[in-house]
């Protein structure tokens, strides 16, 4: 569990340390995971279909971030995705795997050479998009759109 813990530490991810006494008395500290995020991971074409609708009805930013399990930068970029998402209570957050059979046409129609790749919808309309683990640049365009 430590070790678990640990990697997730590296991550990025937020924290809550808890400290508790030993029987020893000495303090040991451990770490738990922060709060739950409102990115939402899409498992079908029809699921993106159904957020870009809702985007365009609403006029509300979208952000796309496809990714792969086995994808260093997207496991490293992962986290601040997650906390742009409590950040940001007004934009929807959608994660993408780009191996998932269900999302086939979707990352297809993207055209997605490479990842982490984000793609920003305004209003059901596509802005903006960039491929890498640029957490200034995603942070940036969130705010240029969201004005």
């Amino acid at each position: 569990m430590l070790c678990q813990l640990a990697r997730s530490a590296r991550c990025g991810q937020n924290f809550v340390h808890i400290y508790s006494a030993t029987a020893t008395g000495r303090g040991a500290r451990y770490a738990t995971a922060g709060a739950a995020d409102k990115v939402v991971e899409l498992q079908s074409d029809k699921d993106f279909a159904e957020k870009l609708k809702a985007a365009a009805d609403s006029g509300s930013l979208l952000i796309c971030d496809f990714t792969a399990k086995w994808c260093g930068p997207c496991r490293m970029i992962a986290p601040i995705f997650s906390q742009l998402s409590n950040k940001f209570n007004d934009v929807s957050f959608v994660k993408i795997d780009i191996d998932n059979p269900g999302v086939s046409a979707t990352v297809n129609d993207h055209s997605i050479t490479g990842v982490p790749t984000f793609v920003y919808y305004k209003g059901g309309r596509r802005v903006e998009s960039f491929s890498g683990a640029r957490p200034d640049l995603l942070e940036e365009l969130i705010k240029k759109h969201t004005k």
